[in-house]
């Protein structure tokens, strides 16, 4: 079927207010009751000889056991399975002294100690659940993809993008881009950037809009042939200015081709629902996890069925605007004013689940580490993080997914301090034991070159 153009529908929305997306800006001091040391009254009493006995008799009172409770506020509120903290009595006993046949009693005040810090170890407790690995699902695959897609913005339009290139180049559809005086866009993070565009196709619905901030920064592996009929894909993308949205589907036919403003020639067609909005998000492969398209349109009268433009079909035209691109005089250019990097309570929320979301697979296969993804490179956060994987990974456990709770988050001029809360649920087949291991992880998380969040610092009990 070739339908008319009116019967193509752009996965875009049309003449968005970019304003109405950049308005948006944004001890217990420990009571010490572990026992102080005491020094016990030695008392001596009088030593009786009796000579009809021949035996020797020494009173001494018992050891009075110290009346103490253990308290600290610091983790009234937290599950600690196996809690287990001891004090220790400490008795000293001094030897009496004598001079000249005189018992004398010497009790000597000794200074307090400091209190000791309390260590707090958390230990595995036996669970009745079952325990099955994660499989690859739409949250693993937006967790690992985020931090490539991009939601753009003109003074037309708004739709997608992803990272195309280490050169900070973002692929999207031609329609999204086309007449439009700027281009901004806006990472998962809420960040901005100007960015303009280097390559635009008359005829296939393609460009290219470079974004110098994000030079260096390396993409999602793009696959260079094409995949089969049947392969699971994710469609990820803004749909209706929702950033990170994904559906997955399945490829249902390749080497579609219509006809419209632009010329679409051997498409994908999927059941990964596209809406307003996608026009320009990446079509990612559930298996390679490579991007395959360009998700770019639907049909009128089957909105429930997506097409996108094979990477593969387009990439020596993007090979030569890469090369060649396109020259702006700054004159030529309206750019609108952005708002500066920013934390926000509810992206550091959904930025420290995302991270959780991701730990299983790493413990389970010590291949697929795209947690890292969520470390600052270098800093004492991705030592932490590593560690912490290292110390839960064992062959003969298999983890399931991690249920993880956000109960804190302090945002600074510099950085944001996020609390949180996770259930490590395993079943070791050594044992034959299912076990729940409860962590708290304070993370500190700083804002990158690029412009997203990074865990730079790490502490767990």
């Amino acid at each position: 079927m070739k339908p008319i153009a009116a019967s193509l529908v752009y996965m875009r929305d049309t003449k968005r207010e970019v304003t109405e997306f950049m308005n948006k800006r944004s001890d217990y001091k420990k009571q010490d009751y572990s026992p102080k040391k005491r020094i016990w009254t030695a008392v001596l009493s009088i030593l009786l000889v009796s000579g009809m006995a021949g035996g020797s008799y020494a009173l001494i009172n018992p050891k009075e056991e110290p009346d103490f409770e253990m308290k600290n506020e610091n983790f009234s509120d937290q599950n600690y399975a196996g809690f287990d903290t001891n004090a220790e009595d400490i008795e000293v006993l001094e030897e009496p002294s004598t001079d000249e046949g005189t018992v004398e009693d010497v009790r000597e005040e000794e200074p307090a100690e400091e209190p000791a810090e309390v260590v707090v170890v958390a230990e595995p407790e036996p669970v009745e659940v079952e325990v099955e690995a994660p499989e690859k699902n739409l949250d693993q695959m937006i967790a690992n993809a985020k931090t490539h897609v991009y939601t753009l913005y003109t003074d037309l339009e708004q739709g997608s993008g992803f990272l195309y290139n280490d050169q900070g180049d973002i692929l999207t559809n031609a329609h999204v881009v086309k007449d439009a005086s700027y281009v901004m866009l806006k990472n998962s993070n809420g960040q901005e950037f100007n960015g303009h565009v280097i390559g635009i196709s008359e005829k296939t619905d393609i460009a290219l809009v470079r974004v110098k901030e994000l030079a260096g920064k390396q993409p999602m592996p793009m696959a260079t042939k094409e995949i089969a009929v049947g392969s699971k894909v994710i469609a990820i993308g803004s749909p209706e200015n929702k950033a990170n949205t994904a559906s997955d589907g399945k490829i249902t036919a390749v080497g579609k081709s219509f006809s419209a403003d632009y010329e679409y020639n051997k498409l994908y067609e999927m059941t990964a629902v596209l809406k307003k909005g996608s026009s320009g998000g990446p079509l990612i492969d559930a298996e390679s996890e490579s991007i395959i398209g360009i998700n770019s349109i639907i049909l009128e009268n089957a909105p429930e069925v997506g097409y996108a433009i094979p990477i593969h079909s387009v990439s020596s035209q993007l090979a030569k605007w890469v090369k060649d691109p396109i020259e702006f005089a700054t004159d030529d250019i309206v750019l609108q004013d952005v708002k500066d990097a920013y934390f926000d309570k509810v992206l550091l929320t959904s930025f420290i689940e995302s991270y959780y979301e991701l730990l299983p697979y790493v413990l389970n296969d010590p291949e697929m580490n795209y947690f890292e993804s969520y470390l600052l490179p270098g800093s004492k956060g991705f030592a932490a993080g590593k560690k912490q994987v290292e110390e839960l990974t064992s062959k003969t456990r298999t983890f399931d997914a991690i249920k993880a709770k956000v109960t804190s988050v302090k945002i600074n001029d510099k950085d944001a301090v996020i609390e949180a809360t996770a259930d490590f649920v395993y079943h070791d087949t050594e044992t034959g034991e299912t076990l729940k291991e409860t962590r708290r992880n304070t993370f500190t998380v700083v804002i990158d070159e690029y412009g997203d969040y990074q865990i730079k610092d790490m502490q767990y009990e």
